[in-house]
């Protein structure tokens, strides 16, 4: 047991999903697994379950990081790992836990509010520099399946999330539930900027998406005091990844979308975001008037 965990990528990441009953996750689980019971696992084979509804990729860690799966049989774990790995996850280990003996440095008992999703790592590192949620109400420009609003919702902010892709904004409503949070989701084409509430706005977020007339337009949706956060993909030479080039921002595009007599600069980076791929990140504030 300790000799697999010291080798388990997914272990040392912290992604551990369990999916046995409550009752056996409460009697013991590795500390700081997340429960997400399957209803079905007892009840159905194994090559039966309908992962895809059960067990959505909204509540899940980025799928470049290293998950471990924990059931109650090593065929039931083995199973649901491979069945990740072909969402295109780049490590799932797997763990069957029955008649397991766990070690007590690494074993919990009782409840756990432990989660496997996560924000935008941007607006987490950056959070500490929004305005408060009396300020106003915050907008989620290509918002997807909605993590970034339900975090802010979790917090007190007012959201709203706007996206394209049905099906990642009906994503983000199941996640809202599953937190008892109230976020607005709503469907809209962001090359067009009428479909797009005007504000003003206290917080605008816009990460992973590049539309450089939208880009233009969100300086001007900005109350004043108000805070964005973009995080965009950025054209490296000999990067021949997601997205196409035309959707990549040039050296110092970004920063230039805020100009320093109405913004101030509270944080400026070219680098890579955690899965590889180049990016830009900026972080301003409207001055007052």
């Amino acid at each position: 047991m300790r000799t697999f965990l010291e080798s388990c990528q997914g272990w040392q990441a912290g992604n551990i999903l369990d999916v046995r009953p409550f009752s056996e996750f409460r009697k013991g689980h590795l500390k700081g697994a997340t429960h997400h019971q399957l209803d079905d696992v007892n009840e159905l084979p194994v090559h039966k379950l309908d992962l895809d509804h059960l067990l959505p990729s909204i509540f899940l860690p980025p799928r470049h990081e290293a998950m471990l799966v924990v059931a109650g049989q090593s065929d039931q774990a083995s199973h649901i790992a491979r069945e990740l790995e072909k969402r295109g996850r780049t490590t799932v280990d797997s763990l069957g836990w029955a008649g397991r003996q766990c070690p007590a440095e690494f074993k919990q008992t009782g409840d756990s509010k432990n989660h496997l999703w996560s924000p935008p790592p941007w607006l987490v590192q950056y959070e500490d520099w929004l305005p408060p949620p009396s300020a106003g109400p915050v907008l989620d420009l290509a918002c997807g399946s909605g993590r970034a609003v339900v975090y802010l919702a979790e917090r007190g902010y007012r959201t709203l999330g706007i996206d394209w892709q049905d099906e990642a904004l009906e994503m983000g409503r199941t996640l809202a539930r599953s937190r008892s949070v109230s976020c607005e989701f709503i469907s809209g084409d962001l090359r067009d900027l009428k479909q797009i509430p005007a504000g003003p706005w206290s917080v605008i977020l816009n990460f992973r998406y590049l539309e450089r007339g939208l880009l233009a337009h969100l300086p001007k949706m900005l109350q004043p005091s108000g805070v964005a956060m973009v995080r965009t993909f950025r054209q490296v030479a000999g990067y021949n990844g997601h997205p196409r080039p035309i959707h990549r921002l040039a050296p110092g595009e970004l920063i230039q979308a805020f100009p320093k007599h109405e913004f101030d600069i509270i944080a400026s980076e070219e680098g890579h975001d955690p899965d590889g791929r180049p990016a830009a990140g900026i972080v301003v504030r409207r001055k007052a008037i």
